[in-house]
């Protein structure tokens, strides 16, 4: 995840220094863009929102769908119990557990790339092999953290 922040954390500095006037004699450059292409450069923009006690924003990356199930008895508890499990192993993990019906679905992670979440989908995979057959890698809107400071 930390390469990942630091690739965006460069591409938002170089459209800031592309419109900084270095000096006086020097033009401005003015990036005009459709908001779609700051979104994928991954510039937290004035878009950043706050959780508890740290700051994040969202942008399209990829979470480990861990469990979808659709057993009006059973799936709630479930997917609860999978979460407990992860939570428990992983601590800093952040999971999610959502209900589309008819489906609750419990995904895990906060990815920027594909091969990032492929990574811990086989740590994930190596600790639960239970839960092996049921993940896969989902695009999903993922919260990255804002260092403070920027």
């Amino acid at each position: 995840m930390v390469m990942g922040l630091c690739a965006i954390q460069a591409q938002t500095r170089i459209i800031e220094d592309l419109q900084a006037q270095k000096s006086d004699t020097e033009g401005i450059i003015k990036v005009v863009s459709d908001p779609a292409i700051t979104d994928l450069l991954g510039s937290p923009g004035n878009q950043t929102n706050s959780q508890g006690n740290y700051d994040y924003f969202e942008r399209t990356g990829y979470r480990i769908q861990v469990f979808m199930g659709n057993n009006p008895k059973t799936a709630r508890g479930e997917a609860t119990n999978k979460q407990t499990s992860i939570k428990s192993a992983f601590p800093d993990l952040a999971t999610y557990l959502t209900y589309e019906a008819p489906n609750w679905k419990l995904s895990a992670g906060d990815f920027l790339t594909r091969e990032e979440a492929a990574v811990f989908k086989q740590q994930l995979q190596k600790q639960f092999p239970e839960f092996g057959k049921e993940m896969y890698i989902i695009v999903d809107k993922v919260k990255i953290p804002v260092e403070k400071g920027e």
